[in-house]
């Protein structure tokens, strides 16, 4: 697996205050569903900002595709920020648009054809389950059905990763989890690298392959997922873990269950579901 996104000591300061982030490195392989969780203040969204240069790093860099991101001319820049995707927590749709005008949007701007963009836009939204949708407008919808829109609009250029940044902290948790599902189905239907940025242990648990933990601007813990929330190595790891509110015992069976949904040929879906279609109640 390469590496699609790398971070080379990262750091980033406003003004004169303190860092934001400090000495970031990260490396992200392609295909990957990578978390990176930290709590609130931690630098996350700065970080996000700063992989996509819409935030300029005070020091480090940032290596996109092989391509530094800092020596990029501005139309290098731009191509490369068609090939990343981003999904926010509050949605960012254009209220003035139907549904299928936001997922063309960003088709129109690069330049394709109408007809061609709204071919493309209605195939987009079957795959986020919103086909019978395409001409209502985001204030008829709900904080789920607009954040699938705000993800076939980020998909819509075919980007090679997908930034999401707090997407589901908006959403409660059924709808959190119908969002997860469709964002592993993207993974392995298209194989786009996702980063998932988020202060939710359990969006983590129930999608990533490594985390990444962020405290105080630094990076603190990397590792397999699994290995990080068994065995966490540093104090900032074992509070995300301890202060999570899954007690060990049912976070072993939700992994039991997702074991047992990978054999069964059923990784199309959440370990949530296969309970749920088992008659079990899991709220």
């Amino acid at each position: 697996m390469g590496v699609i996104l790398e971070l080379r000591g990262l750091s980033k300061r406003f003004g004169q205050g303190e860092s934001v982030l400090e000495d970031v490195s990260l490396k992200i392989g392609e295909g990957e569903i990578f978390g990176l969780i930290g709590k609130s203040g931690a630098g996350k969204s700065t970080l996000a900002r700063c992989v996509s240069y819409l935030e300029e790093p005070t020091a480090g860099g940032v290596v996109f595709a092989g391509r530094e991101m800092g020596a990029l001319s501005r139309g290098e820049l731009y191509e490369a920020r068609r090939s990343m995707g981003m999904v926010f927590q509050q949605f960012n749709l254009l209220m003035q648009r139907s549904v299928i005008g936001n997922v063309c949007f960003p088709m129109e701007i690069s330049g394709w054809k109408r007809r061609a963009a709204r071919e493309r836009a209605l195939k987009l939204l079957e795959t986020v389950g919103l086909s019978d949708k395409a001409d209502a407008y985001p204030s008829t919808l709900s904080g789920g059905q607009r954040q699938r829109v705000a993800i076939a609009r980020a998909i819509a250029l075919s980007p090679r990763i997908l930034l999401c940044d707090e997407a589901t902290s908006a959403l409660d948790p059924e709808t959190t989890r119908g969002i997860l599902a469709l964002l592993r189905e993207l993974n392995q239907n298209m194989g786009i690298t996702i980063l998932v940025i988020t202060h939710e242990m359990l969006v983590v648990e129930s999608i990533c392959h490594r985390v990444a933990i962020l405290d105080r601007s630094r990076v603190v813990e990397v590792g397999d997922v699994r290995e990080v929330f068994d065995h966490p190595k540093t104090e900032a790891a074992k509070a995300l873990v301890a202060g999570d509110g899954q007690p060990d015992r049912a976070r072993k069976l939700l992994r039991a269950v997702e074991a047992y949904r990978d054999k069964a040929g059923l990784a199309g879906i959440s370990a949530e579901e296969v309970l749920r279609r088992a008659g079990i109640p899991i709220d």
